[in-house]
């Protein structure tokens, strides 16, 4: 084996990866995606093998192993939201919070079944009609027009009850069931009615005048607040509830079937397109890839640890070579 030309061609690849770093990724990127843009994406990729494997990976990663890595995650991200300076309305503007009530709302699929599940739930209608119940009950006994326009009437009226609940005090209660079986007699159309005045908020001018009054009166609030929202004790325990439901989730025949047709009938459906202008369709470009990935080589490639590794496997690769070439 040639041990000075072995030695020559491991010094020429090192300083590709060392001082000739940055033109090196430029010179590949700008290659690859030259041959990006001459080949579709059916030429390169399979759609059943890619929905395949995209099942796998959803199947068998993230392992149960990273769960711990991922609550700590979370932990950082609280603590780095903690210490933002921003403001609500840094994060969203006043327009966009706008665009997001209207363009939701006008989701009328969604939000008319969204409101038929609500208001057909049991718990929406014991919701409504505690509330009827407490607010007739307030009126009647705080609130009544008549005793308001007789000077001194308020009292006497308070005077009769007390005098009227120690003579019968089984009165009140008789009253109560009055008008409890009053709420529960009326409850569907008092719900149908609730129904109704929610639809006509959701007209496009309501929603557009909330979701600015709503956007106003957090616009200046913290963004560090919303860390307040969770404790450590919170954020553990629903990120080891999400992390048992995704676990029982990505292991199912249905997820597996969902995320096959999904990356599937993406590769079908841009098979017949360059590689090159998906890829630009999201942003990822020749000089995004450049832009991103030589800071991130460079700084890699500064460490002895790396550079010693990345010596190591390009001799052990090319002495591979040099011991069985025969001139």
């Amino acid at each position: 084996m040639d041990e000075a030309m072995l030695e020559a061609h491991v010094a020429h690849e090192m300083a590709r990866l060392t001082d000739g770093l940055a033109r090196t990724i430029e010179d590949e990127t700008a290659a690859l995606f030259t041959w990006f843009d001459s080949v579709t994406l059916g030429e390169v990729v399979d759609p059943e093998l890619a929905g395949a494997a995209a099942a796998r990976a959803v199947r068998e990663v993230p392992r149960d192993e990273v769960e711990g890595a991922v609550r700590d995650a979370l932990r950082s991200l609280r603590t780095a939201v903690a210490g933002s300076p921003e403001v609500v309305g840094d994060v969203i503007s006043r327009d966009d919070a706008i665009r997001w009530a209207t363009e939701v709302a006008a989701m009328t699929d969604a939000r008319d079944e969204l409101l038929t599940q609500l208001t057909s739930s049991p718990a929406y209608s014991r919701l409504v009609a505690h509330v009827v119940y407490y607010g007739v009950k307030s009126y009647v006994l705080t609130e009544n027009v008549v005793t308001k326009r007789i000077p001194g009437a308020s009292s006497l009226v308070r005077l009769g009850q007390r005098s009227l609940s120690a003579a019968a005090p089984g009165l009140e209660q008789n009253v109560d069931r009055q008008l409890i079986a009053f709420v529960d007699a009326t409850i569907a159309d008092t719900v149908r009615e609730s129904r109704r005045f929610i639809e006509r908020m959701l007209d496009e001018a309501t929603v557009s005048e909330s979701a600015a009054e709503g956007w106003a009166a957090v616009a200046d609030r913290p963004v560090a607040t919303a860390a307040d929202l969770l404790g450590d004790d919170d954020l553990t325990t629903l990120s080891d509830l999400a992390w048992h439901q995704w676990t029982e989730l990505r292991t199912t025949p249905m997820v597996e079937r969902w995320v096959t047709a999904t990356v599937s009938g993406y590769v079908e459906s841009n098979a017949d397109r360059p590689v090159g202008e998906l890829l630009a369709e999201v942003g990822v470009t020749t000089a995004w890839v450049a832009d991103w990935l030589t800071p991130l080589a460079v700084t890699a490639m500064d460490s002895a640890a790396v550079r010693g590794y990345a010596e190591q496997r390009i001799r052990a690769r090319l002495a591979a070579f040099y011991e069985s070439y025969q001139p």
